[in-house]
């Protein structure tokens, strides 16, 4: 039997970690009968978070739990090529109706937040309210340059200089961005981990670059909550605007000197508002 790495903060949080029947990934964290379900980030691989991933999982949890029980949700693993955000959302659809029988409160960062922008219209049953963090309904010219070379670098299996060309979109700090970067190429597969179904990346990537909702931003009826840094390179102020903008019954904040690693860099500022949207 193998020794699981992250016992003790699970055991320490209450976290629980596993696959839900349909093959999503998450991790859980709270007793509360609301629920927020954060749809995951970009991933390399559709695994449930481990080491650093979930403890930064507990991090952003723990602004949360005397409210809610949240779920951090991944993709299922092992898509055709051809899967497209809306089959992803509706994954994510299928299993809270499964799941919870009954409509929740749905978040979702960068990429995250575009597959709930197909969540939110296509299946406004399931979304009570919608907050989405560092993204809008297109990818920046910037953002599909990056995501680009971070494809081809990793069909040449090159994943340290991948995950390191999405750095690009993450720090504003050059220093940072530097740092990140050296120890991202030196320990990018040791930081990645196993990918078992490379495809899913190069999928989940070529849907981001496709994406243009600004035509069905306004099918999203839920009450929804629009938040980025103004700084973000991948998705512009400009079109963090319009996307607030085409939602009719949507609040936006944008926030000075921060960029794509909003959620991470201003976290105690973001989940406090968010509550106080969600709690309304």
């Amino acid at each position: 039997m193998s020794k699981d790495k992250d016992k003790k903060v699970k055991e320490k949080h209450g976290v629980e970690t596993g696959f839900f029947e349909d093959g999503l990934s998450y991790a859980r964290m709270g007793d509360k009968p609301n629920i927020l379900l954060n749809i995951d980030a970009l991933s390399f691989t559709h695994e449930p978070p481990s080491g650093i991933q979930l403890k930064l999982f507990v991090k952003s949890a723990e602004f949360f739990t005397n409210d809610y029980t949240l779920y951090l949700v991944g993709r299922r693993p092992n898509v055709p090529e051809d899967y497209t955000f809306k089959d992803m959302a509706d994954d994510y659809a299928g299993m809270i109706r499964r799941e919870f029988n009954k409509s929740v409160d749905v978040m979702g960062v960068s990429t995250g937040g575009q597959i709930a922008h197909y969540l939110a219209a296509d299946h406004p049953d399931v979304v009570q309210k919608l907050v989405i963090i560092s993204s809008a309904y297109r990818l920046s010219e910037k953002g599909v340059e990056l995501e680009r070379n971070s494809a081809e670098y990793f069909e040449q299996e090159k994943y340290g200089k991948s995950l390191a060309a999405i750095l690009d979109f993450i720090f504003s700090s050059r220093i940072k961005l530097s740092i990140a970067k050296f120890f991202t190429r030196l320990l990018g597969k040791k930081v990645m981990g196993e990918v078992k179904h490379p495809q899913d990346f190069l999928t989940e990537i070529r849907a981001d670059r496709e994406m243009n909702f600004k035509d069905r931003l306004k099918e999203i009826k839920a009450p929804t909550l629009v938040v980025s840094g103004e700084l973000d390179i991948g998705y512009t102020a400009d079109d963090v605007r319009a996307t607030a903008e085409g939602i009719p019954n949507a609040e936006l904040i944008l926030y000075e000197r921060y960029g794509h690693n909003l959620s991470m860099a201003n976290r105690e500022q973001v989940y406090k508002d968010i509550l106080e949207f969600l709690k309304k």
